[in-house]
């Protein structure tokens, strides 16, 4: 049996009796996390030139506090090179800001929206999730949580697997959690991190 535990811009989220939870809605494609440690490039630059637009990540409004890493004097913290570190809501606490994020350009990973989070049953955070497209199903972790009104989210990593565009798409693409199942993604086992 089906329990709704959020509407988000008019799609159900339901959870089952067994703890999964999923939906049906289009895909944004999030940057988040890309600070170079796979050698590539990073989500957000000084000069506006990242994978990603400065202004999604509330640059130059107070929201940037959210996505960027602050460097102490009200400013993102960057390289040297002009690159700016992005965070995630998964972390590994022990390591240097450069890898303690999820790397949006190598890990296949989705964003839940804060409703859902704070309304399953279950970890979510570091759980496994499924995303399927076009017939094409892939695994991934839930790594990231979204602004309130957003829903579908997923990694550059995971719209490559996909093959999403990077560009927001509408329609057709299923999401489904597993709360308190740790997700393994490419041999890294996930902690899972509670609210």
């Amino acid at each position: 049996m089906s329990t709704q535990i959020a509407e988000i811009r008019g799609i159900a989220v339901l959870q089952d009796d067994d703890k999964q939870i999923h939906w049906a809605s289009g895909a944004a494609v999030d940057a988040d996390g890309s600070n170079g440690q796979n050698g590539n490039p990073f989500a957000y630059r000084a000069d506006d030139q990242g994978l990603d637009v400065n202004a999604d990540a509330g640059w130059p409004n107070e929201g940037w506090r959210n996505v960027l890493i602050d460097n102490g004097n009200g400013f993102p913290l960057g390289d040297g090179n002009g690159n700016w570190y992005s965070s995630t809501t998964y972390t590994w606490p022990s390591r240097p800001i450069p890898t303690r994020f999820v790397d949006a350009t190598a890990v296949p990973y989705v964003v839940v929206n804060p409703i859902v989070r704070t309304n399953s049953v279950g970890v979510v955070i570091g759980c496994l999730a499924q995303i399927t497209y076009n017939g094409t199903t892939i695994s991934a972790v839930v790594a990231d949580v979204s602004g309130g009104g957003d829903i579908g989210e997923i990694s550059i990593a995971a719209a490559t697997a996909l093959r999403i565009p990077s560009s927001p798409r509408t329609g057709g693409v299923t999401f489904q959690f597993f709360p308190d199942q740790a997700a393994v993604i490419n041999g890294v086992t996930y902690l899972l991190q509670a609210a």
